[in-house]
């Protein structure tokens, strides 16, 4: 990016489920390492259809935060629980101003630290408009990981699924922060139809569609207590991976005829 180029600027929602707790530590730190970065970033909760406790716990946060804080946004409240891809995809909806739009799980699990390098890394990068840039908790010199050891066993069971059926280059699909052109998702967004965990998926699905290129970006990601990641969803995820890929090859089927 030179000079005299006009900065990138980002819209990050945090889509959250009775979160109320969790991103209560997370969003404060957020906000203090965006204010000093001196990027262009505007921060919203997405709830989707949290209990009522836990939007108490969103509107207290906004009132103690957002007279310091100016770029952070009124929680987007949806009526009802619809999973976090459709959560992530109402924000978006709703942002017109921002080049690149981002989400990040509101555990913290990807720190404010991570996610200002990130976007930093991003508006340094004068291609970025044509790339999906997603976080990758992947081990590197600069990064650390860490996560039990029956969550990477389970992680590294449905990678192995994945590659399969969805051989992007791209190592870890399902790290909770990505980022892409807001260009790409305005032309793109009526083709997506996967709301649940699998959703980023069909987003490498529709960038690779697109022929952005996809960036894998390292992060130090840590295992954060209380995830709705449980047995239960896990195994929600690898059948939604599987009616995933059998709507994608009736769309392809659909698009070259018999």
């Amino acid at each position: 990016m030179t000079e005299t180029s006009d900065p990138i600027t980002f819209y990050l929602a945090l889509p959250s489920y009775n979160e109320g707790e969790r991103i209560a530590q997370f969003l404060p730190g957020l906000c203090m390492a965006i204010m000093k970065s001196d990027l262009k970033v505007r921060v919203q909760i997405v709830d989707d259809g949290s209990s009522f406790l836990n939007q108490g716990h969103y509107r207290s946060l906004m009132e103690l935060l957002q007279p310091t804080f100016p770029f952070l946004m009124d929680p987007l409240t949806l009526d009802q629980n619809q999973g976090k891809g459709n959560a992530v995809y109402a924000g978006w909806r709703n942002e017109f101003q921002a080049d690149m739009l981002a989400f990040a799980d509101a555990d913290g699990a990807v720190g404010p630290s991570e996610i200002v390098r990130v976007f930093r890394m991003i508006a340094n990068d004068p291609l970025a408009k044509n790339a999906l840039f997603a976080a990758s908790r992947i081990k590197s010199p600069e990064t650390e990981v860490a996560r039990k050891a029956i969550r990477n066993l389970g992680g590294l069971t449905f990678r192995w699924l994945r590659k399969q059926l969805f051989p992007f280059g791209i190592e870890d699909t399902q790290c909770g922060f990505k980022v892409v052109p807001q260009n790409f998702f305005t032309e793109y967004q009526h083709h997506f139809s996967e709301g649940g965990f699998a959703f980023d998926l069909e987003i490498l699905y529709r960038a690779q569609q697109a022929n952005l290129k996809l960036t894998e970006v390292p992060v130090t990601w840590t295992d954060i207590k209380g995830s709705h990641m449980t047995l239960k969803s896990s195994i929600g995820l690898f059948r939604d991976l599987l009616k995933l890929k059998g709507r994608l090859d009736r769309e392809t089927d659909s698009v070259n005829g018999p």
